[in-house]
């Protein structure tokens, strides 16, 4: 069934992604002082997703996510959400 979203919605959940990029950024720091290997979820994402991201645009940049790919929304929002 697919889901649809507005776009306070999306908005959230963009939200809550860039509260998840501090963490990400610690857990890598932490993996590699204690010598774990970390695969850091933006190792799959295409590259203009992640410029995207960067450029706090993180609306478009789940829409890019599901543009370049064909990926559904729920899909594409796990990607996004990871990185």
């Amino acid at each position: 069934m697919a889901s649809n979203y507005n776009e306070a919605q999306l908005s959230s959940y963009v939200d809550q992604i860039f509260k998840r990029l501090a963490i990400e950024a610690q857990l890598a720091v932490l993996s590699e002082r204690a010598g774990v290997p970390y695969d850091h979820a933006a190792s799959g994402a295409p590259q203009a997703v992640l410029d995207l991201i960067a450029a706090g645009d993180r609306m478009g940049a789940l829409i890019k996510y599901r543009e370049l790919t064909g990926a559904g929304l729920d899909e594409a929002r796990a990607v996004v959400e990871a990185l």
